[in-house]
């Protein structure tokens, strides 16, 4: 794969993952729009929604002056939270074609190509689509795509193995993976022992905490929605919509749904969240004003301690058993280090930074405004988040590796 070709393939790859996801959200807009056929909404408005939600998955701020859609009012506002479900599908689909692009013999044509048509693609498209209600910025909507996309490509060309169409098929490996593996591979030689030794283990141990929390609150949420499903369907009903109305909310919720996941995960290791200004949820007290009547949000978590202090074990016996498992891994460290007490404390110190930094990451990502008034401030506080999972990490994890970091003791140990 010559650079012209890599070039070309990149920019092509660009343009069908903003065609998918905007494709996602205006086809069922437009099926709605056709059925209701009352001819007071415009079809724009569909492909607006679409291109706007894309551009705030890209993590561009969508603002909106006062007005009224759909036959609902609302003050002027700005969404900030980027709703992870779209996020997250641009994300994998980026991924896959990283991969791809690593058999090419040269990545930054492909790396150039891919962000300069992702974001291109997403200026034209907010151009397109520009009202004087709804407030984008100048350049926003180029380069923070175009640095998303462009990240996310760079990433996934040069990391793991090289994408191989069938055995003998690629020639020489590119310039550029290469370099940025012999650079990583120097700078990661360069560390202190200390913290050289307890990386791998540590990291594995931080993110498996990090996964236990997400996957206990997308089985709780499930969960509540499929036992509160009359709830949900009276909400719908509430809210009195018409057929492209709550096509719009029912997206909409899906688009949002791995936020609330990160914010039940946030409840669960007790650090809570809010919902609105002044709100608070956790598994120790609940404080929550007036709700917005999504149907969705029936799924959340509303604090109690008799059922919630439970759910605060998640995290730490997630780090106990994590540190066990990674024992295999920790193996070196029973040779550099000569008590226990440093042994366990480098790896706890590793597992907890890397599941606080993770948690941190994906909050701030899924937290910020979602509506107008007190809903500019919605989800996990990052810092409180990370502090606690920090803490619930540190102290189980360096217990649990004081039994794996022991020190070898005799020569038999060691076979």
């Amino acid at each position: 794969m010559n650079r012209g070709l890599s070039f070309a393939i990149a920019a092509l790859q660009a343009l069908i993952i903003i065609a998918t996801v905007v494709g996602l959200v205006v086809a069922p807009l437009t099926l709605a729009w056709f059925l209701e056929g009352t001819g007071d909404v415009e079809w724009i408005l569909a492909l607006r929604v679409a291109v706007y939600a894309f551009l705030l998955a890209c993590a561009v701020p969508i603002g909106f002056a006062d007005g009224e859609i759909i036959g609902i009012g609302f003050e002027s506002f700005s969404l900030t939270a980027l709703p992870l479900g779209l996020t997250g599908l641009i994300i994998v689909m980026a991924i896959r074609i990283g991969h791809r692009l690593s058999a090419a013999s040269s990545l930054w044509p492909a790396w150039i190509g891919g962000a300069a048509a992702f974001g291109g693609i997403s200026y034209g498209a907010s151009l397109l689509v520009a009202d004087s209600a709804v407030i984008v910025g100048t350049w926003e909507p180029l380069y923070y795509p175009a640095i998303f996309f462009g990240f996310l490509l760079m990433v996934s060309s040069v990391a793991g193995k090289r994408y191989e169409l069938f055995e003998g098929a690629n020639g020489e490996e590119a310039r550029e993976r290469v370099w940025i593996r012999n650079l990583f591979t120097t700078a990661f030689s360069k560390l202190h022992w200390s913290i050289r030794t307890a990386l791998n283990p540590g990291v594995r141990v931080g993110l498996s905490v990090v996964a236990s929390l997400v996957l206990v609150s997308s089985l709780l949420i499930a969960l509540a929605l499929g036992f509160g499903w009359i709830q949900v369907i009276g909400l719908y009903q509430g809210l009195g919509l018409s057929i492209l109305g709550g096509v719009i909310v029912t997206i909409g919720q899906l688009a949002i749904l791995p936020n609330l996941i990160v914010y039940g995960a946030s409840w669960i290791s007790g650090a809570g969240f809010s919902i609105g200004t002044g709100s608070y949820v956790s598994p120790f007290a609940s404080e929550l004003g007036p709700l917005p009547a999504l149907p969705v949000l029936a799924a959340l978590p509303t604090g109690g301690f008799d059922r919630g202090l439970i759910f605060v074990l998640v995290p730490v016996v997630a780090a106990i058993l994590a540190t066990f498992f990674v024992a295999k891994h920790a193996d070196q460290l029973r040779w550099e280090y000569g008590t226990r007490v440093s042994g366990a404390l480098s790896i706890s110190i590793v597992a907890a930074i890397t599941a606080a930094v993770t948690v941190y990451v994906i909050s701030l990502a899924a937290s910020g405004s979602l509506g107008p008034g007190r809903f500019e401030t919605v989800g996990a506080d990052p810092l409180m988040f990370a502090g606690v999972v920090f803490l619930e990490v540190l102290i189980p994890s360096f217990a649990a590796a004081l039994v794996i970091a022991r020190p070898y003791s005799d020569a038999s140990e060691r076979k």
